[in-house]
Parts: structure tokens; sequence; C-alpha cells
């Protein structure tokens, strides 16, 4: 065998062998992307209970003004009277007043807040009161049906009841498909902050299992879930000292905890979900194959090696490396637009 050959036939061993030993472990590389387009996002947000939703809206808005994704509408998962107004006021504070807001129907999911309330009446806002909000599901429906094939990404950071009843929608004049048949025609993937890898029991995850337990095996798309162990160690906040007064977000950090660092389970989500397939971030994370299966009281296990290719991430950074990169994108849009 010449020296040539013998080049050929080493390479082609290694690639052949390094391909076993990731399909063995059940780790796939991100779907790649051909053309960096904004992703068109729907986010999904329990804001109310928890301070990490705000600071995901405002890494939305920092992403959204960077031009990684496009904001096609916010959707409320929790119940608490307040929380669509107070996404009104976030929105209307980053200067995009007119993102369109869904809010959930029926019984909901209802914790009182530390920082809706006081935030809806300090900052300034058009929405009247939940009950001038759009129902969800119709507003998704609609936004999906207007979208072109497979082209939107919904990033849930809260409770799936919205994604339930969006699943079990029938047809209507927006659209011949029911909710199923639609995602699947028009949603690219779902990116879900809920659950813990390899197994565990969750808050988004348990505060509505029922809605946990439809979602998980019946999303007919491909779903990327962020952990509680991913986001738990990537602490965020107390950079919010910094950020001009007043202002919304630092505001709702004040309420919560003094301006003090909290894990950012939310934040890291939406960064993921605008990321993820970019070459240039691809030693950030990998992705885990295989199938989440979840049980009556919300808790989680995952199985490796099934046919349905969803995935979880772990992170190849340590956590001070996101840290720093959410705080910032948490400061950069918080500039006084609304004076």
């Amino acid at each position: 065998m010449g020296n040539a050959s013998a080049l050929r036939f080493i390479k082609r061993f290694v690639i052949v062998g390094l391909v076993c030993m990731v399909i063995g472990c059940g780790v796939s590389p991100e779907p790649k992307e051909k053309h960096h387009q904004p992703k068109r996002v729907i986010l999904d947000t329990d804001i109310s209970s928890d301070v990490d939703d705000v600071g995901a809206v405002s890494v939305l808005h920092s992403l959204a003004d960077k031009g990684e994704i496009e904001i096609l509408a916010v959707m409320v998962s929790s119940g608490d009277p307040w929380s669509a107004r107070c996404l009104d006021a976030l929105n209307t504070y980053f200067g995009r007043p007119s993102i369109p807001i869904g809010t959930v129907s029926g019984n909901a999911v209802i914790h009182e807040s530390k920082y809706t309330q006081k935030v809806v009446e300090e900052f300034r806002h058009d929405l009247g009161s939940t009950a001038d909000s759009e129902n969800a599901v119709s507003l998704y429906r609609k936004i999906l049906a207007s979208s072109k094939d497979r082209s939107v990404t919904i990033v849930s950071v809260g409770y799936l009841t919205n994604l339930s009843h969006l699943l079990r929608s029938p047809p209507d004049d927006v659209s011949g498909l029911n909710g199923s048949d639609l995602v699947a025609k028009k949603v690219v993937r779902l990116v879900c902050m809920g659950g813990t890898y390899p197994s565990g029991r969750e808050w988004n995850f348990y505060q509505d299992a029922p809605s946990t337990m439809h979602v998980v095996p019946n999303w007919p798309a491909p779903v990327f879930f962020v952990g509680f162990e991913t986001g738990v160690k990537i602490l965020t906040g107390s950079g919010l000292r910094q950020s001009p007064v007043p202002n919304p977000v630092r505001r709702s950090y004040e309420l919560y905890n003094d301006l003090t660092n909290r894990p950012s389970w939310d934040q890291l989500a939406v960064l993921y979900a605008a990321r993820m397939g970019h070459q240039k971030f691809a030693e950030y994370w990998e992705v885990i194959t295989g199938q989440n299966s979840v049980e009556e009281d919300g808790s989680n296990r995952w199985i490796d090696g099934t046919d349905r290719q969803d995935a979880y991430i772990r992170l190849k950074k340590p956590p001070e490396f996101f840290s720093a990169m959410i705080e910032k994108l948490m400061l950069l849009p918080l500039t006084p637009h609304n004076k």
C-alpha cells in the first residue's frame, strides 16, 4: 500500500471510529443550519413565581436587537392576573410594545408573585387586564397558520399548559388542521426548560404534571430539553446593580431577591434556542439524544437509544462562562427606551 493510500485508509478508519463512538454513547451533533437567518421565536413563560423569566425576556430582546431572533409572540402559562401586563411592561420598555401576548385559558397554575404587580404599577404598558389579551391557543394557531412550514421555534420556560391545549385544539377558521398537525407542519423545534437529566423532578414539569405527560411524548416536532441541572449553577442578577434606574428588569430582581444572584434556567433556554446549530457555538454544548419518560408526579427519566430523536443538552463550558455571557445579554437592552 502506497503512502497516499495508507493515509486515506487511516483517515477513513478514524472517521468511522468517531462516528461509532458518538452513536454508541447517545451523543448527536446539533442540526446544522446552512443559513443563519434570525430564528422566528415564540416564548411561552410562567412569569410570576420566579424571576429568571424576567431575565429570559431581557435576553430575548437582547438577541432580537442583535438580529439573532425575531420575536413573534409571548405566551403566559401562569394564572397570575398580573403576568401578562408585566410582560407588556417589559416589552414596552424594550421598545417592542406591539408584541402579541397570549394568556392561558381554563385552570392554570397560580402562585403569588413578588414582582409582577409592582412592575405593572410602576412601568408603562398598554394592556389593561388579562381579559384584554388574546387566548394563547388562538394566538398560537393564528401565528403558526400564517408561517412558512417548519419555520417557528417555540421556547417553553414555564408550565406546558398552553402547549397541551394547543395540541388538543380542533380545526377552526384560521386553519383546517388540528393542533397536533399544525405543530407538525409549522414548528421546526421546541426548546423546553423542564425536567432533570438523566432523571429527577423539576418545577415546570410537576406543577402541571398532566400537561407535561401529554406534551412530552406527543409533541410532533423535535424537542430539546434544558434541564434543571444545567441552569442551577449559572448565577446571574447581581450585575443589574450597574444597570440604569429605573428599569423593570432591575426592579423585578430587586423585589425578588434584593439584586442578588439567581440561577439562570430560563435565560439558558432562550440562549440555546437562538444559537443552536451555529458552528461557532458548537463548543458550548452537546446534545444527548433519546426519549423523555414522565411519571404522574411530574418526575422524568431519560431513555437512551430510542427511535424518538429528542435530546437534552449538556454544557461543555463551566458555569461561570455562561454566567458572564448571559448577564451581559441581560444588561445590553437596558437602555431607557421608554423615556
